[in-house]
């Protein structure tokens, strides 16, 4: 009987011990992570006065002993080294410390956080490569890095591992080389945004096959090849834009049947070819329309006036025509899309006068571009009709 009580005493006291330790290094971590700002006086609460779970930023779980499960310190004013003892909050499952002043290596001990969910340190100044330690972060589906100043390659891990993956935003780095093509393997992946970075090589086709995508940006790369036409599978996609780069081939003639609820799709300043598909008219959905400075040609579709939602058209720098018999029929259809606010036209080859009709477009109608094109004669006398003109060029 003794001994029995003795064993359960024993067990308990081994219990205590490794909650107490647990315990122990989770506030360890925070004041290591506390001694290595440079201002860690923004972070006063974070003393032994209070336990560490009212500290600020701090969110720690029901159960007991209590672990630091949460966090969040965006745009608190932190500046300094992110200290590898972050790496110890092994029960974490958000780290947001995004919009700080935060510098140097993203440690590599951040793959020790395989419980994290989301992790956030965009809008920092960190240097160095994207650690490839993260993809063992399994249950990630969040990952938010932009504006950081990263560089060298996007780990290929990244998408043979990271498959819960919902979100990627490594948008303003310095990232080179190509888009690997393992992130075809995130199925459940919604929002890809890799814009303004230095990515090379072509677009992989296997991205079509992610089904949930519904923002997709690569705008301002270094990017060629065609556009792969497995993308034009994604039937949630909301926003797709692939502007500045060097992409070319042409716009599916069926692409108003592929993108059922796109809002803004974006193509400008590639060398796309062809002509405007007619059924652009049909995604009720589109607001913006950016195919400026590629190599469209023919006529504008003249249903584009049952785009209801049009709020911006940008066809500038194409080959698109009209003249006095044939062509200007868009700028009559547009009259019907009472949200238009900018139509940009210069550089192209439209010739004749310009029509009456357009003198009928939305009063809302701020940015009016025709410039360098071949109309000639007078600007209609009734252009006054459009009370919000604030550029007419």
């Amino acid at each position: 009987m003794a001994l029995g009580v003795m064993s359960l005493l024993c067990s308990f006291l081994a219990v205590l011990s490794i909650a107490m330790t647990a315990t122990a290094g989770d506030e360890a971590a925070l004041l290591a992570f506390k001694a290595h700002l440079s201002n860690g006086g923004l972070l006063a609460s974070w003393n032994s006065s209070a336990g560490f779970c009212s500290w600020k930023g701090v969110t720690c779980s029901h159960r007991r002993p209590a672990r630091v499960v949460a966090l969040r310190l965006n745009a608190t004013g932190l500046t300094g080294p992110l200290s590898p003892a972050i790496g110890n909050l092994t029960f974490l499952r958000t780290l947001d410390l995004g919009t700080n002043s935060l510098h140097g290596d993203i440690p590599a001990s951040l793959g020790r956080l395989r419980r994290l969910q989301e992790l956030y340190l965009g809008e920092n100044s960190f240097s160095g490569t994207l650690p490839v330690n993260l993809s063992s972060c399994t249950s990630m589906t969040n990952m938010g890095l932009y504006n950081t100043k990263l560089s060298g390659r996007i780990p290929a891990e990244l998408g043979e591992k990271l498959t819960a993956l919902v979100a990627i935003s490594l948008r303003n780095n310095s990232f080179t080389g190509p888009i690997p093509a393992s992130l075809a393997n995130l199925s459940r992946l919604q929002v890809l945004d890799l814009s303004n970075n230095q990515l090379v090589g072509s677009i992989p086709p296997g991205l079509g096959s992610i089904q949930s995508m519904r923002f997709f940006n690569l705008f301002g790369n270094n990017l060629s090849g065609m556009l792969p036409p497995s993308l034009y599978n994604w039937s949630l996609m909301g926003a797709f834009e692939v502007g500045y780069n060097k992409l070319h081939g042409n716009i599916p003639d069926d692409i108003g049947s592929k993108f059922p609820k796109l809002y803004y799709f974006g193509l400008g300043h590639n060398q796309f070819t062809g002509t405007i598909p007619s059924s652009i008219s049909n995604i009720s959905s589109l607001e913006t329309i950016g195919l400026y400075h590629n190599g469209f040609s023919g006529y504008v579709p003249p249903t584009l006036g049952k785009l209801g939602a049009l709020q911006t058209l940008y066809f500038a720098d194409n080959k698109l025509e009209a003249d006095d018999n044939d062509g200007w029929e868009f700028i009559t259809s547009l009259a019907n899309c009472s949200k238009l606010k900018t139509l940009e036209l210069s550089i192209n080859s439209f010739g004749g006068q310009l029509p009456g009709p357009i003198v009928n477009l939305s009063t809302t109608l701020r940015f009016l571009q025709v410039m360098n094109n071949r109309i000639f004669g007078s600007i209609p006398a009734d252009i006054g009709n459009l009370v919000g003109l604030e550029v007419l060029g």
